[in-house]
């Protein structure tokens, strides 16, 4: 793939040629202050064009010529650059220079840097990744063929960093590990700007946010580097910068025209820039102490903050799906009031259940804050519900916070409701009886008087430390429970110390009386990773001689070994091999279809061009990967095929043709298969507190044919704390799910499951599956499941109907007089919005009730899923109980990213803050969606984040 944009001249309008002769013009014009380069002033130490090898690798160039890597440092010393100019490309940067100008004209760009564009010469360069010749050796894709008419020159660094700004271009001597803004300045064209291109003497193009209001940690210049500066006024847009900074990186070094300016003294002693400091509030969202701010996490991120304020003790999960929403749950333990009697609940304290959610309304820019509106406690007691608009402005090493609070957080109710201005009924905060909570109570939100609360925070020199100072709108008098607390100051301060890049301490004072301690973990689940050590080795990939013979038992256990893939089955027809793979499963499909065809490029003669993963699931064909042979060993040995986002052009996903194929090997298929693993689950929030359970499971597996099988599970306790699980479940509906301590204690040998099932096609992306005996640890019985699945579609739509019987509380054979018809129409949805997810089912569930479940999730591209449910059903809410209808959050993690071996499958964790009866679906453990996955048109696209 060619590194430059394709342009065309029919691409530009009439109307547009004109402009071009009018840029081509400007070009020639004076400027009042500027100095135009015609090209570098450092004059090649080597110009080793005579010396190219067509056909040639550049490694094998650099060693044969002892050409050392460009602009290496030693001892602070940078080493002469390397650069390879290509003749191939000297047309089509022509090109992209011609359309830079036009594009400059049109956005009436000033004189002085459309004269300085219109300097610069067209020198082919091909930008490199890398000119050391030993890693370019390791890596074919960086290390391209030399051509006739390539050119490869060293030259020694120029010792300027050239600027480039509306004033055109001005160059200043270069001083190690100063900051890009500082260069800037010295050349007087610093104009209110926000970001500037950092052009890299070895051709990487690098945006940076130096403002006031948007500093990021900054890549200092190296030698010979150039900076492009855009005044945030000005007339060149960011889109525009971008063109611009791309094809300044065509032209090597910056030159010493005029041989430097120099950096002052004090533009050298300057602070570098830093990122701003994001961190939890004491409620687990991100905040100061008490009080919330409008900033936010990446998306992807979450975070667990476990916090102490007499009398309250806060654990709070907090989620970021998007970068304008953020939300979560939180335990809120008020350690001064029992949960109950003591007859009931004992010394157990108070455990009130809390949603918020915060949702960012308008980004910061320049001039204008980021702005955000948040509830808290929704969906619950509402004991601690308040809603707030919030405002955050940042001033470098300080950011500002203002906000106006209704509800707990603005209880000093020192003003005024702003909306009674628009409506009367604003004024009054209703006491709403929220009966078992759960409800979503909007007659009461943003009702009532309000107070202001705001703060700073300040990012200290010590770049560890960030120091908080905040005006709390409580006042604390009107405590959940009848619990007021003495307030000597409406000031709160604190310290956080970032202990590692996924920990905080946090420390201060609250209320002027009391000492609060938080920590807080939080992590990008979107990237998070971790190294694959136990993982083997790649295979080279060479364009050597192919092997005319192969050995397919050999191939295939090498492919299991880098692959995981069991393959039982190898056809072939014409120049294609198939290989079927039963019942596997990957954890990034396009890294497994990688390694799968580094073994066959390995083992099979040349004649063979295409290698196909034909995919089968409990007997069904599910779909195809295939690989074109020749564009895969392309883009693995050869510079121009390489990709930059991660796509892979020889990898196709197809459902696959029903053709004939000759056999060249096949095994028996597997017919028992025997597991042990360990159990773990959790009961948390109720009133016997943290109850915890480990267990011993032994799987087992028995297939009968290819789509019909047997599923069984065998369970034994091994080790927990249920001899104080007391609570025992009521309810006004039948107890499907509220009894869930009888099943817990009452036998410690269990059988969960025990499941025949069979699985089936009917052809055209129709599936449907059967299954019958002990589905899960509470329900016995049968049923039946169609799904509609096109290839590669991101809708798909499925019904599943079941008649089942409660199982006795042993969890063995025996059966209990409850039985019931349940079952859903599913249908799912791939938005292809930012990555969100919805599923939406309608139907019957365990207990009778009829209703409805929404589940919305945003999936990222490593495969890490956040997501939230709720069911409603026509169960009232003093029916249901507490909670009043199911509600949950939940987050899936592949496995790989826990462990240095790549491993499919998903740790999933839920939050549900009660086990009801009401809205409580058959956990049947057969679901036909997750069997055809390898269906999903995103199959190929999932990339683990490797940020090691």
């Amino acid at each position: 793939m060619s590194i430059f944009p394709k342009h065309r001249l029919s691409s530009i309008q009439p109307r547009l040629l004109t402009l071009l002769v009018g840029a081509l013009w400007a070009g020639h014009a004076q400027a009042n202050d500027a100095t135009a380069p015609v090209g570098s002033t450092s004059e090649p130490i080597v110009s080793a064009s005579s010396n190219i090898q067509a056909g040639e690798r550049l490694s094998v160039f650099l060693r044969r010529n002892q050409l050392v890597p460009g602009l290496a440092e030693t001892n602070g010393v940078y080493l002469p650059a390397t650069l390879l100019n290509r003749q191939a490309l000297v047309q089509a940067q022509a090109l992209q220079k011609t359309q830079l100008i036009t594009n400059l004209t049109l956005a009436s760009a000033p004189p002085a840097l459309l004269q300085w564009v219109h300097g610069l010469p067209v020198t082919g360069r091909l930008v490199l990744k890398s000119v050391d010749a030993d890693e370019l050796a390791l890596k074919p894709n960086w290390d391209p063929r030399l051509q006739p008419g390539d050119a490869v020159q060293t030259m020694e660094p120029t010792g300027v960093v050239g600027v480039v700004s509306n004033r055109g271009y001005c160059a200043v001597a270069y001083q190690p590990g100063v900051e890009a803004t500082q260069y800037v300045q010295a050349c007087q064209a610093d104009h209110a700007v926000d970001q500037v291109w950092l052009v890299q003497p070895t051709g990487q193009v690098i945006p940076l946010s130096v403002g006031l209001w948007n500093a990021r940690q900054q890549t200092v210049p190296m030698p010979g580097a150039w900076v492009l500066a855009v005044p945030r006024t000005g007339v060149v847009s960011a889109p525009l910068a971008q063109q611009v900074a791309e094809f300044m990186a065509t032209q090597g070094q910056a030159p010493a025209v005029g041989g430097g300016r120099a950096l002052s003294a004090q533009a050298q002693a300057v602070s570098p820039l830093r990122d701003l400091p994001i961190s939890s509030s004491s409620w687990g969202w991100v905040g100061l102490l008490q009080t919330p701010t409008a900033r936010m996490r990446p998306a992807g991120s979450a975070s667990i903050t476990a916090s102490r304020v007499e009398p309250y003790s806060r654990y709070s999960f907090i989620l970021q799906p998007f970068d304008w929403l953020e939300g979560g749950f939180r335990y809120t333990k008020i350690t001064n009031r029992l949960f109950g009697p003591q007859s009931f609940s004992g010394n157990q304290k108070y455990l009130d259940k809390n949603i918020d959610i915060k949702l960012r309304l308008m980004e910061e820019t320049a001039n204008l804050p980021q702005v955000a509106v948040g509830l808290n406690d929704i969906g619950g007691t509402a004991l601690f519900s308040s809603e707030y608009l919030v405002a955050n402005k940042r001033f470098g090493d300080f950011d500002a916070s203002l906000g106006l609070a209704w509800g707990y957080l603005g209880s000093s109710g020192s003003l005024r409701n702003p909306l009674g201005l628009l409506a009367n009924q604003f004024d009054t905060r209703p006491a709403v009886n929220f009966g078992q909570g759960g409800q979503l109570s909007a007659k009461t939100y943003f009702r009532g008087r309000v107070a202001p609360f705001g703060g700073v925070q300040w990012h200290t020199p010590w770049d560890n430390f960030t120091v908080k100072l905040e005006y709390d709108g409580n006042d604390y008098k009107n405590e959940p429970l009848s619990n007021p607390q003495t307030q000597t100051s409406r000031f709160n301060y604190g310290v956080v110390y970032k202990a590692s890049n996924s920990v905080n301490w946090h420390v201060g004072v609250e209320r002027g009386n009391t000492l609060s301690v938080a920590i807080s973990l939080f992590e990008n689940l979107s990237t998070f990773s971790t190294a694959k050590l136990s993982d083997p080795k790649p295979l080279p990939v060479s364009t050597t001689p192919r092997p005319n013979t192969v050995d397919w038992k050999q191939t295939l256990q090498t492919l299991q070994q880098q692959t995981d893939l069991n393959v039982n089955k190898v056809e072939q027809r014409g120049s294609e091999v198939k290989l079927n793979v039963r019942n596997g499963r990957a954890a990034y499909y396009n890294q497994t279809v990688e390694r799968a065809a580094e073994v066959l490029h390995q083992d099979l003669p040349a004649d063979i061009k295409w290698f196909t993963l034909d995919y089968e699931r409990n007997g069904v064909d599910m779909g195809q990967h295939v690989v074109d042979r020749n564009k895969f060993v392309a883009r693995r040995t050869e510079y121009e095929l390489e990709t930059a986002n991660g796509e892979q052009p020889d990898q196709t996903a197809i459902e696959g043709y029903n053709l004939p194929y000759k056999t060249l090997y096949e095994k028996p298929n597997e017919r028992f298969k025997n597991t042990f693993s360990l159990g773990y689950r959790q009961i948390l929030g109720g009133a016997d507190g943290y109850l915890y359970q480990f267990s011993l499971a032994n799987d087992t597996r028995l297939n009968f044919t290819d789509s019909t099988w047997l599923d069984a599970r065998l369970s034994y306790r091994l080790l927990d704390n249920f001899a104080k699980f007391k609570q025992v479940g009521a309810s006004a509906l039948p107890q499907v799910r509220t009894n869930l301590r009888e099943y817990a204690i009452t036998s410690n040998f269990t059988i969960p499951n025990f499941t025949l099932k069979h699985m089936g096609s009917l052809g055209n992306g129709h599936f449907y599956g059967l299954y019958g005996g002990l589905l899960e640890d509470m329900f016995a019985g049968a049923g039946a499941e169609y799904l509609y699945r096109p290839f590669g579609s991101p809708l798909a739509v499925g019904v599943d109907v079941n008649r089942v019987r409660q199982r006795a509380f042993e969890q063995n054979f025996k059966l209990q007089p409850y039985q019931v018809n349940t079952g859903h129409v599913t249908a799912y949805w791939d938005t292809g919005y930012e990555g969100l997810f919805a599923t939406v089912s309608a139907g019957q569930y365990l207990a009778g009730d009829k209703g409805v479940t929404v589940d919305l999730s945003r999936e990222f591209n490593n495969g890490v899923r956040m997501g939230a449910f709720a069911t409603r059903t026509n169960v009232s809410a003093a029916d249901f109980g507490e909670g009043s209808f199911d509600k949950g959050i939940y987050v899936t993690i592949p496995f790989s990213a826990f462990f240095t071996k790549s491993i499919p499958g998903n740790a999933n964790f839920l939050w549900r803050p009660l086990t009801r009866d009401g809205g409580a679906k058959l956990e049947r453990g057969f679901s036909l969606y997750s069997e055809t996955s390898v269906r999903n048109p995103k199959t190929l696209n999932y990339l683990e984040h490797r940020n090691w």
